[in-house]
């Protein structure tokens, strides 16, 4: 097969497999509540699984990555229940190979998140593809790492917090310098899980 065409195939692939908003997504900066109101699924849970598998899309074949996911907080969505624990699984687009196009060497533009099993996670996903694919909302900016335990949970996600309650009426309650009223809101860094737990659980019943 010619370069051009397995570059085209890649493309149709991906546009044909990932949610309609998601390329959009990946460039877009998404406040806490506009993340909230585009997302299909909120919930915390921890990684037991990450499988490797492909799905076939747009007459080529995609990498994907499969987590699964124990359920421990739910906000918004369904899930499935296993003797009476719930969990949910997320199909993301895996890692490709680069296409060598000439003396160019090409590869996805996407940035996925990569969970890790054991580690603790509040996430908000999209919806499904008609290839069963999903991601987190705004792609790095839905995906939350929570650390620590008790009253001492922290959670941030891949964009550092950055801009998270900006343009939100109360700011948020962020970690860091930035503490005035006015630079609140653009500040960054961990915020107490149970204040975001808090705004997600504020958003979803606003809506």
């Amino acid at each position: 097969m010619g370069f051009r065409n397995r570059l085209v195939i890649l493309t149709l692939s991906l546009a044909t497999a990932l949610p309609s908003s998601l390329l959009a997504m990946s460039v877009a900066q998404m406040n806490l509540a506009q993340m909230v109101g585009r997302a299909d699924r909120i919930f915390r849970g921890t990684v037991t699984a990450v499988l490797a598998d492909s799905v076939r899309a747009g007459g080529g074949q995609i990498p994907t990555t499969t987590y699964r996911i124990k359920v421990e907080e739910t906000f918004k969505g369904s899930f499935d229940r296993v003797k009476g624990i719930e969990y949910a699984e997320i199909r993301m687009v895996g890692k490709s190979k680069p296409v060598t196009l000439g003396t160019r060497r090409l590869v996805s533009p996407l940035t996925l998140p990569e969970l890790k099993v054991g580690e603790r996670y509040l996430l908000l996903t999209t919806a499904r593809s008609a290839a069963g694919l999903s991601t987190t909302v705004g792609l790095g900016q839905g995906c939350f790492r929570v650390v620590g335990s008790g009253s001492r949970e922290r959670a941030v996600n891949e964009l550092n917090n950055w801009m998270l309650f900006k343009g939100m009426e109360g700011g948020g309650p962020l970690e860091g310098l930035n503490r005035g009223p006015a630079a609140r809101s653009s500040s960054q860094g961990p915020i107490a899980y149970r204040d975001l737990a808090g705004r997600i659980q504020a958003l979803v019943g606003s809506r």
